[in-house]
């Protein structure tokens, strides 16, 4: 019995010294370091960049026990990342094109779900954090209502303008296509140029055949186009009048021919000097021209016009939008999610507007004067659809194969509408087929 009972404290002892060396390793491992390796879509001297940096400092002052170690990568951020995912390199945070996030790391499957963090509590307000993002930002990048994505640079593909120039011409911002047509006029009338436009930017000439489309069809249309593999959608006559209208600004005057020959930044120069009145573009061309343009420039966007008898709404909006991902491989996810939870608060997103006059994801924060016509644009959405009507997510390689190449050549006259119908539908039946 005796030794029954020795036996029976031991293990009682051993068990509590067992239970407080767990308890001690907990404590131990809750206070070690955790280094979080962040890859950036943005060059060091970017204004955006200079925000984050400012942010990673700030949050890592605020938790002394995460690094953060930045790399500036710019533009080819995904594929470097890709590249080096694939050889073990740490990376924990990246940043990019939220739609060549969804065709690219996300479909690849190298993304962490971010549905539990999105329903965590946001830092500065009592509510689960999805619910300070503007409406139906993070439900774009959704697939299969899973949530890969962390939006947080919004911005809006709208025709930017001069309120000068238009004040002088006597014409308010167009609703309609027969409307906008009528205020290029008065503008080549009073002297100016009516639209800027880019002759080697792909991405620029399809923001035209991308809301031309959606404003006769609906979003959705466009998308749906791209994904039939017998290529006969091409030939529903919203192709060939799209492909019409396109041509008839550039016959109308309301394109200077020149700008066929123009090599970015060209065309959105002569907006910012005064002889061309608008140009169709994202939310940064304010910031880009910030120089050039000087603090008196009258800045104003107005939405793509709607088409007489068209099923889409004048108020729906085309967004490019810039998102953070977690990449699977990354062993600190949860130090990740509260640098994320930490950058969105209130304070920290209007840093971001108010220092590099952007756009951002959160519902409360005022946009900089220059672009608070994109603020209201994004505020007043009937629908939000991603970059050409969500196609490049779905199906990039036939967007940057097929139909970028040959809208260029339509947009620069190279095809007439009638060709560029019939070359679409034959090119999309041959990739499909080639499959």
């Amino acid at each position: 019995m005796q030794l029954t009972k020795n036996w029976s404290v031991i293990v009682v002892f051993c068990l509590s010294v067992a239970a407080f060396m767990v308890a001690l390793s907990f404590v131990v491992s809750a206070e070690e370091p955790v280094r979080l390796v962040y890859w950036s879509n943005w060059n060091e001297p970017e204004g955006q960049a200079r925000v984050i940096k400012s942010w990673i400092e700030d949050f890592m002052s605020k938790n002394p026990q995460i690094t953060i170690e930045a790399v500036w990568n710019g533009r080819q951020n995904q594929t470097l990342v890709r590249n080096a995912l694939s050889t073990g390199t740490q990376i924990d945070l990246i940043d990019a094109n939220s739609d060549a996030l969804l065709s690219g790391l996300v479909k690849e499957g190298q993304a962490y779900l971010l549905n539990d963090f999105l329903a965590q509590k946001a830092l500065d307000q009592d509510v689960p954090i999805k619910e300070v993002f503007l409406p139906g930002i993070i439900d774009l990048y959704k697939q299969d209502d899973h949530a890969y994505l962390w939006p947080h640079i919004y911005n809006t593909v709208q025709f930017w303008y001069n309120k000068d120039i238009f004040e002088e011409a006597g014409v308010t911002p167009p609703n309609t296509w027969k409307e906008f047509l009528a205020v290029n006029d008065a503008i080549l009338k009073a002297g100016y140029v009516p639209i800027a436009a880019e002759g080697d930017i792909a991405s620029y000439q399809l923001y035209y055949f991308t809301y031309l489309v959606a404003r006769a069809k609906a979003p959705g249309f466009l998308r749906s186009s791209v994904a039939d593999k017998t290529g006969t959608t091409w030939r529903d006559p919203v192709y060939l009048d799209t492909a019409r209208k396109i041509r008839e600004l550039w016959n109308r005057g309301h394109i200077p021919a020149e700008s066929v020959g123009y090599l970015w930044p060209a065309a959105q120069q002569t907006l910012a000097f005064g002889e061309a009145a608008m140009e169709l573009c994202g939310s940064w061309l304010p910031i880009e021209l910030a120089d050039a343009t000087g603090e008196d420039f009258r800045w104003g966007a107005f939405n793509f016009p709607a088409i007489e008898g068209g099923e889409g709404a004048v108020d729906d909006l085309e967004a490019t939008v810039i998102s953070f991902m977690l990449p699977k491989t990354s062993k600190h996810y949860a130090e990740a999610f509260e640098f994320l939870r930490f950058i969105m608060t209130k304070e920290n997103q209007q840093k971001m507007a108010d220092e590099s006059l952007v756009g951002v994801t959160r519902r409360d924060v005022q946009w900089a004067e220059a672009i608070t016509d994109g603020a209201r644009a994004a505020a007043n959405a009937t629908t939000v659809y991603r970059s050409t009507d969500g196609a490049i997510a779905e199906n990039g390689e036939f967007v940057s194969n097929i139909l970028r190449s040959n809208v260029r050549l339509l947009f620069v006259g190279k095809l007439t509408p009638e060709e560029f119908v019939e070359k679409m539908a034959n090119d999309a039946a041959e990739y499909w087929a080639s499959r």
